[in-house]
């Protein structure tokens, strides 16, 4: 939720300063500079987004305002129950939909079809790599995104501009050409938003995201190697701790520990 916090933040400071400034909010509006920017942004967007992904597109949207769906300790929890599961030979394991949901299940499968611990390690790295470059591919053509809004708000200016001159040439006023003047600034003013506030934070959001996602998934990865090695889960637990904060890290069997012990 933090990008969608941002982003009340930075509007609600807008419209204070716009009351400062004893403006209406019907002054910023503006349909041709509103029509420049955002029709030219979702047309580069429609040139240079990899619609192939779309899945991948749609997600990283919703990710906006959802955020990440677990966090790092919910992650080693997960992975522990899913060695529990394995070593108890039961089936009622159902990982998440993350991409670390599906390295276990991925992982769970690969065991089941006797693959050895070699070929399990390589072909869900691969698995990990290959998503992650998916991702990052999606996250850095958002990013990229972000240079063209101002593009379009200097047209929308220049359109406003060239429509100024026509009015001073046919006797315009100071109060008409300045009134010309700030609807002509208004597409720049657009653009700016669009790019700094909206499309660029959002690129760097999602390599945030995508990096996040790929350490979760190489916790799931060690977990799969761990049960393949015989590790018991409070060795698991410790290994697995390792990959979070001081403050993330689980104690899910204490309990088991202790009755091995007695």
């Amino acid at each position: 939720m933090g990008f969608l916090f941002g982003l009340v933040i930075a509007v609600g400071s807008l419209f204070a300063a716009a009351l400062h400034l004893n403006q209406e909010a019907k002054h910023f509006w503006d349909f041709v500079a509103f029509a420049c920017v955002m029709g030219g942004t979702v047309a580069v967007a429609v040139m240079t987004i990899p619609w192939q992904y779309r899945r991948l597109v749609g997600a990283a949207a919703l990710s906006l305002f959802r955020g990440s769906s677990k966090e790092d300790g919910a992650i080693v929890v997960e992975s522990i129950d899913f060695m529990r599961a394995m070593q108890n030979g039961t089936v009622d394991f159902a990982p998440s939909t993350s991409v670390a949901g599906e390295i276990l299940r991925d992982g769970m499968e690969l065991v089941s079809l006797g693959f050895t611990k070699e070929k399990i390690h390589t072909i869900l790295e691969e698995r990990i790599l290959q998503s992650f470059e998916r991702s990052q591919k999606v996250a850095n053509s958002i990013r990229a995104l972000a240079k063209y809004p101002p593009a379009f708000g200097l047209a929308g200016t220049v359109l406003g501009l060239v429509t100024l001159m026509r009015k001073v040439s046919e006797g315009a006023d100071a109060k008409q050409t300045g009134i010309l003047m700030a609807i002509a600034l208004m597409a720049t003013f657009y653009g700016l938003l669009v790019s700094n506030l909206l499309i660029n934070p959002a690129g760097e959001f999602l390599v945030k995201n995508a990096l996040a996602d790929r350490k979760k998934a190489e916790i799931a990865l060690h977990s799969i190697l761990l049960y393949l090695e015989g590790a018991s889960l409070l060795e698991a637990q410790e290994v697995l701790n390792c990959y979070v904060t001081k403050e993330s890290r689980v104690n899910v069997v204490a309990v088991d520990s202790t009755a091995e012990a007695a």
